[in-house]
């Protein structure tokens, strides 16, 4: 059963399949002081972190076993955000200094 969720960090919407996860349990993240949910899947050690709480979480699964639909409206960026978040990206993004590893130098003799 695949309920709609959002990833810890990035704030965007993720799809989770809780037939496929082993164990979910709360964890506190220190950098940012606050509680997010693990979730982790069996066969493979993959996980996922998101923002909802486990009262949240089983909420939404027993109203899906229920037949109740969660709704997929999908939260999507306009083009002026994106363009925006681009513009950020590349004036925080600092290119290397490139080295000359020229062994002769004129001003050396």
């Amino acid at each position: 059963m695949l309920i709609k969720l959002t990833n810890y960090g990035s704030n965007r919407p993720t799809l989770v399949n809780l037939d496929k996860a082993e164990s979910v349990y709360q964890v506190y993240d220190r950098t940012q002081k606050r509680m997010s949910t693990k979730i982790c899947f069996n066969g493979n050690n993959s996980f996922i972190n998101v923002e909802e709480d486990l009262q949240t979480i089983m909420k939404l699964q027993q109203e899906s076993m229920e037949g109740e639909f969660q709704d997929t409206e999908w939260i999507t960026p306009t083009i002026e955000e994106r363009i925006e978040n681009s513009y950020q990206e590349h004036r925080n993004h600092r290119p290397r200094m490139e080295r000359s590893y020229n062994q002769y130098d004129e001003n050396r003799y």
